[in-house]
């Protein structure tokens, strides 16, 4: 920047000190000290300018840079500007002669000026200064040459030689105002022209126009379609000029006049080359008689501002020939791309959704990039990122079409599930999907929105920018967490087509990982299995390849097939890695499952012994009917250790003078326990009082026993304030029991209202109530 202030300072005093060699030397004298006063105060004027020049009396002595640089460097506001003006108003002026050294008049005590013509044939004066002012000269006198270049302002470019202009055949498209297409693809040149339904009306425009405007909305091939108008209106050899915003562009003509050859003028974006330094009527006009045409891009906002609002180029517009370039592509336009054959071509026409391909390939790289600077770790989008992440993987997953709100924010929460602690949040989900939908260069956000569906409590949905999906199914080398892929077959059921769709994705994506020794991939092929015996085999094979956390899984769902021995080994190892779970019960429970397979085994070669075991196995989980064969073939046979087993069976069959006889003889043989039993079966029979204050404690299931109990002595309010109680706690038997009193009350309709209560909570007997009634029991939860 001080080089810049430096350089603008020096060439404002030259036009200053030019200036006060001229006609005009007091207007520009004053402004400057204007200049001067406005933005350093009066002290600020030097003291050259500080008084009038008359011409005859005043001392001429060059202002320097340094003193302009310095209030130029203060940034006081309009500083810069108005130098700009001032050089813009002056830098024309016309300027007397080179000053002569002058004789001083003895008599007069004061000096004469003269002008000496410039002699004939003497070189044009350079516009340099070289100064003999205010001195008494009495004899030859040698002047010193201090020659300085100054050099163009920011923002003024100077014109290169012609001879160093690309030709047509070699320009660069993307230097002249063409936008890159994404880099994903192989070829890393820009897409074939699609040739548009206006080159038609183009042809032979040059012979014509000498101005031609293509407009359009945001980045709908404005400048390639200008470009293609140049290639076929003029010869590969034709050099090309495209200038950058701000150049100058006056003295063009004077560069071309006379030259051999074809040119072309190139401004791309126009509204950056209007005003009286850039293309003027007048300029064009001079073009024209030189034959070089002017090819130019505009938005359309900026064209209508110019043309019709009255802008500064309004007069520059009605000469120019303007055809606008539209968004949507014709039928005839659609089908020239295909015949293209071109992938990126191909791409952008089946995913541009309401944009179009040209605005597909240009949005596509920017959106990249913004989606990939939010990942940053002081980003302020760092919810929006994940949310474009979650959206794209959803799509990779098969979710087609708009995704629903609850699905997206799920998706979201997966991610952040397993995400390590880190700097909270600064931003909702609602803030990121403001971010993500906005409209990048007023074409389309990363998010668009979709059509109303309520799925849970929103109508809204999204999906994305069909760039971004394209983008993230390339990305083979990162899999789409299984967690995400969870949610897309839980959460799209909304939609059947879209769930198959799902589903048909993950077998393939998980059939070629598992085929790799993916365990998390069979087990996910576990979980898309209809086939119970399909997906235990997966299963398995997840936990042998190394998924030992769902051994427990796959010893439950053995055990349930009755394959007691090979679930143990899962079962074991579930139990040691997870010994205060539920899979020690299955242990055992495996361990009872087998002991009935191999005690049945020795019952049919039989083992006595075996029949009274196996008897006492089926009598605990309640099968006494069994059990009772078991006991009276071993009592047959002669085996007298079964008789305490066998008066139990007696006794839970109210047979209690047979069972009395059995644990009399096994009380005599030595059995403890045969002789406690009989001693309680000779004790009075227990009253209701008695069981009254067993269930009178604390545990869970006392409060409904304690109402049953009320209910049998005769106090049916106090047994459904218990059985009340009893259902707010939790327990479904209760209300079960509560349903059974209305019904003997004759109130049949609270009755079933209580059954459906108890049918809710998964109560067996209450769903077999209900049914026996003819009640739906579709709404029942399982």
């Amino acid at each position: 920047m001080e080089r810049e202030s430096e350089e603008l300072a020096a060439w404002a005093a030259r036009v200053l000190n030019r200036g006060l060699l001229s006609e005009n030397h007091e207007e520009i004298r004053q402004a400057f000290v204007g200049w001067f006063v406005r933005h350093g105060g009066a002290g600020s004027v030097p003291a050259q300018i500080t008084s009038p020049l008359d011409g005859s009396e005043a001392t001429l002595v060059e202002v320097e840079g340094r003193y302009i640089e310095a209030w130029l460097l203060s940034g006081k506001e309009g500083a810069l500007t108005e130098l700009f003006e001032l050089i813009d108003r002056f830098e024309q002026t016309p300027w007397l002669p080179d000053p002569t050294p002058r004789h001083a008049d003895p008599a007069a005590g004061s000096s004469e000026r003269t002008a000496r013509p410039s002699e004939p044939g003497a070189p044009a004066s350079s516009g340099d200064t070289v100064g003999y002012y205010g001195g008494n000269y009495h004899g030859p006198v040698v002047g010193v040459l201090n020659q300085h270049t100054y050099a163009a302002p920011p923002g003024v470019f100077g014109v290169p030689d012609p001879a160093g202009w690309p030709t047509v055949e070699d320009a660069d498209l993307v230097t002249m105002g063409v936008r890159p297409a994404g880099r994903r693809w192989a070829d890393p040149g820009l897409p074939p022209y699609v040739r548009r339904d206006i080159d038609e009306t183009l042809r032979g425009w040059t012979a014509r126009d000498s101005l031609l405007v293509i407009t359009g909305g945001p980045l709908t091939g404005k400048s390639r379609t200008a470009w293609a108008a140049v290639v076929r209106e003029t010869d590969p050899g034709t050099r090309v000029y495209a200038p950058a915003p701000g150049t100058d562009l006056r003295g063009l003509p004077a560069l071309l006049r006379g030259r051999d050859g074809a040119y072309v003028l190139w401004l791309d974006e126009l509204e950056g080359h209007l005003g009286e330094h850039g293309l003027t009527v007048a300029l064009l006009a001079e073009l024209r008689t030189l034959g070089v045409p002017v090819v130019a891009t505009m938005g359309d906002d900026d064209y209508d501002m110019h043309r019709f609002e009255g802008g500064p180029a309004f007069r520059l517009m009605t000469l120019a020939r303007s055809e606008r370039v539209g968004a949507g592509w014709s039928e005839q336009e659609v089908e020239r791309l295909t015949g293209l054959r071109d992938d990126r071509l191909g791409e952008a026409l089946d995913r541009r959704g309401a944009t179009s391909v040209t605005q597909y390939l240009a949005i596509s790289v920017e959106l990249r990039v913004q989606w990939q600077r939010a990942a940053r770790s002081n980003s302020r989008h760092p919810y929006g990122y994940l949310l474009i992440r979650a959206a794209t993987d959803l799509a990779r997953c098969g979710v087609t079409g708009d995704i629903p709100r609850r699905l997206l924010e799920e998706a979201c929460r997966s991610y952040r599930a397993g995400r390590p602690t880190g700097r909270p949040d600064t931003e909702s989900f609602q803030e990121a999907v403001d971010w993500a939908v906005r409209p990048l260069h007023g074409v389309t956000g990363m998010l668009v929105p979709g059509e109303p569906l309520r799925v849970g409590e929103s109508e809204e949905t999204w999906r994305p920018y069909g760039s971004l999906v394209a983008d993230a199914q390339q990305e083979g080398a990162r899999a789409v967490p299984e967690a995400v892929w969870r949610c897309a077959l839980e959460g799209t059921k909304y939609d059947t087509g879209v769930h198959l769709n799902v589903r048909a994705t993950a077998h393939v994506v998980f059939s070629a990982r598992a085929r790799d020794g993916d365990a998390g991939a069979m087990h996910m092929l576990s979980l898309l299995s209809e086939n119970e015996a399909t997906a235990l085999d997966w299963l398995r094979r997840a936990v042998d390849a190394g998924k030992t956390e769902l051994a427990g899984q796959v010893g439950e769902r053995l055990l349930g097939q009755g394959e007691a021995e090979e679930a143990l080994p899962y079962l074991r190892a579930a139990a040691e890695a997870k010994p205060d779970g539920p899979q020690a019960r299955l242990v055992g429970e495996a361990h009872l499952a087998l002991a009935e397979q191999w005690l049945r085994k020795a019952v049919a070669d039989a083992d006595m012994a075996a029949a009274h075991r196996l008897g006492d196995l089926l009598l605990g989980r309640g099968d006494l009917g069994e059990a009772m064969d078991h006991y009276i073939n071993a009592e047959m046979a002669g085996y007298a250790p079964i008789a305490r087993s066998a008066a139990v069976s007696f006794l839970l069959s109210h047979e209690e003078e047979a069972a009395e006889v059995l644990l009399a003889r096994a009380a005599a043989d030595g059995d403890e326990g045969a002789a406690e039993l009989l001693a309680d079966l000779r004790k009075p029979r227990q009253s209701l009082d008695d069981a009254a204050d067993y269930f009178a404690g604390d545990g869970r299931l006392d409060v409904t026993h304690r109402a049953v109990v009320a209910e049998k002595t005769g106090f049916p309010e106090e047994a459904r304030q218990g059985y009340e109680l009893g259902h707010a706690q939790g327990d479904a038997y209760a209300a079960y029991r509560l349903a059974l009193l209305l019904e003997k009350q004759g109130n049949p309709a609270e009755a079933t209202l209580w059954y459906r209560k108890a049918a809710d909570m998964g109560h067996p007997a209450a769903r077999k109530a209900l049914a026996e009634r003819g009640e739906d029991t579709a709404t029942v939860r399982e």
